[in-house]
């Protein structure tokens, strides 16, 4: 941390709050870990069984490491080895501007700078023209009435995933989580029941990215 920084850091120091949480730092560690290990993966794990549901072919759903994605053989690239030349996929839209990480449970229930979506993403080589074509207001205006949105910091175009916080505690108090990830399968099936669109959309990004 450098001068700038560490100044920066005392001027947005609220001492109350500073002690407060110093005072229960112990408690605070603990449900951090808590919400972001065993309960997000707890909530994804029911909630990835709740894509299966909605995604049908010829769409298919894929798992990794990193990512809940969802491909279409429609989309593959036309060279090379890659997931497609577009795809959707469950993530996390931030609009932090300090660059903090936040819980998946946070955004999903909106309670902080960030959202959870079912985003259509790009491969690199077409992620510039992509950029463009996403910001034009007639080229995606099919799709607002879709329920899809744009978050006007990135310019991630998505489907909203949201549950209040209240019945995501519910729904765990309860053991039964089938309300608290319905989000996930409705904002699929909406991305799903838009691929007409999502088609005429990744036409006019290869185009635009093909030499001239």
């Amino acid at each position: 941390m450098d001068h700038e920084q560490r100044t920066k850091a005392t001027n947005q120091q609220d001492p109350k709050w500073a002690a407060k949480v110093v005072r229960n730092i112990g408690q605070i560690e603990a449900d951090f870990f808590h919400a972001a290990g065993p309960v997000s993966e707890r909530i994804m794990a029911e909630a990835f069984l709740t894509l299966q549901k909605a995604v049908t072919p010829p769409w298919e759903l894929i798992e990794n490491e990193w990512a809940t994605q969802v491909v279409c053989p429609e989309w593959k690239m036309a060279r090379g080895v890659g997931v497609g030349d577009a795809w959707l996929e469950v993530a996390e839209i931030s609009a932090d501007e300090e660059g903090y990480e936040h819980t998946w449970l946070a955004a999903m229930a909106q309670t902080g700078p960030t959202l959870l979506g079912v985003q259509l993403m790009f491969r690199r080589g077409l992620m510039d023209h992509a950029e463009t074509i996403l910001r034009d207001d007639k080229a995606v205006a099919a799709l607002w009435e879709k329920g899809w949105a744009r978050d006007e910091s990135s310019g991630a175009l998505f489907q909203p995933i949201f549950c209040p916080a209240e019945r995501l505690a519910q729904g765990l108090e309860q053991s039964d989580l089938t309300a608290a990830v319905a989000p996930f399968g409705k904002a699929m099936a909406d991305a799903l029941g838009s691929k007409t669109e999502l088609d005429k959309l990744l036409a006019k990004v290869r185009a635009a990215a093909k030499p001239k």
